[in-house]
């Protein structure tokens, strides 16, 4: 009989709820059907139907009851151009995503640390610099590459494992995601997260979203590999054209930019239409427009205008299935290869590496043997 009760809810959490998963309407119609009633009042959940909605979206149940929204300060990172009613820092898949990647962060700080590791020096080696020319050579110098070093590469998606396993070498972990760790019915919105980074001085810590497009993914890996020299823990999603409200962000968007795209062979190549320079840099036709802007090529009317009749990002390609090859792509073969030696080391246990690695044990030995290539 308790089921039938009648209880006075706050029906407004049903709305906060989604928002701060990220999900559509429709998305939870398909799990509760009579959610549009039950938000409308037309129709009362029952008790066993609350729980299992506040245990689907992951909020005590009694939530349902406080008389006012709650308000719960997520002080992980900041996030620039999100959206303006629910950011990244609302969003709990978002931050659980951050959270598991610091865990892991910590871990691997402290083994590298106590295996004689030095602390990386490019870390803030630029956090007064200004001038985004003198951090673009500092880059190149780092990775060991050729002012011309994009002809080497017949995609973005080709482009972007080079860098991924440049930077590994340097104990610069590079991490694809989509999703919380493996649950793939809590994905994370490229609207709100297309990447960030988390500054260690041993070991800093790069996620860029995999359900971006391949060009969006290299142009990311550069952001946040720019946060790394100017040493500044942040993130950034993909709501709109605006300009960003913060100059270290800004600053990181021009050295992706100029560094993929450069201003003199740029000038040199405007005989190619816009398509054929997004493919020739492998980046995004919105990169080439944004460089031209930079480079006073086109007005800001000419921007928006053209700007507008771009399509949306697409989502990138499928792995085909390959679970383990997608499964090492979210953990990071360098993490994954510390965490094996550790646990031969017998400084950790094979229990712990699971939990860390958020991996069944079968699925953590066939990706640290290779047996899954």
């Amino acid at each position: 009989m308790a089921n039938a009760i009648k209880l006075e809810i706050n029906k407004q959490i049903f709305s906060w709820a989604i928002a701060r998963i990220g999900v559509t309407q429709n998305d939870v119609i398909s799990k509760f059907p009579k959610f549009l009633q039950w938000q409308s009042g037309e129709v009362h959940a029952t008790i066993n139907q609350l729980k299992e909605f506040s245990n689907f979206y992951h909020f005590p149940f009694g939530y349902f009851f406080l008389k006012n929204i709650p308000n719960i300060n997520h002080d992980e990172i900041p996030f620039f151009r999100s959206s303006d009613d629910y950011s990244a820092s609302d969003n709990i898949n978002v931050n659980e995503t951050v959270k598991l990647l610091k865990n892991r962060q910590e871990w691997l700080s402290d083994y590298l640390r106590e295996n004689g590791a030095e602390k990386n020096p490019i870390i803030g080696k630029f956090k007064d610099e200004h001038n985004s020319d003198i951090i673009i050579e500092e880059i190149k110098k780092y990775l060991d590459l050729q002012d011309n070093w994009y002809e080497n590469f017949s995609s973005p998606a080709k482009a972007t494992h080079f860098f991924k396993d440049k930077l590994e070498e340097k104990n610069i972990i590079v991490t694809f995601n989509s999703v919380v760790n493996n649950n793939t019915h809590r994905h994370i919105p490229v609207k709100l997260c297309r990447g960030f980074c988390l500054i260690d001085d041993y070991t800093p810590f790069i996620f860029i979203n995999s359900s971006d497009s391949k060009s969006a993914q290299l142009f990311t890996m550069i952001h946040e590999l720019a946060h790394i020299f100017i040493s500044y823990t942040a993130g950034f999603g993909d709501y709109g054209t605006e300009p960003l409200n913060d100059s270290r962000e800004s600053f990181c968007d021009k050295i992706a930019a100029n560094f993929l795209v450069p201003k003199k062979i740029l000038l040199s190549n405007l005989n190619l239409s816009n398509s054929e320079l997004a493919r020739k840099f492998n980046v995004s036709e919105i990169v080439i427009l944004r460089r031209k802007l930079d480079c006073g090529l086109i007005t800001k009317n000419d921007f928006f205008s053209e700007y507008s009749l771009l399509p949306q990002y697409k989502k990138s390609g499928s792995s085909g299935g390959d679970f383990y090859r997608t499964a090492e792509q979210r953990m990071s073969s360098k993490l994954l290869r510390c965490l094996n030696n550790a646990i031969h080391e017998h400084t950790i246990t094979p229990m712990e590496a699971y939990r860390i690695s958020g991996l069944r044990g079968d699925t953590f030995n066939k990706l640290t043997v290779g047996e899954f290539q």
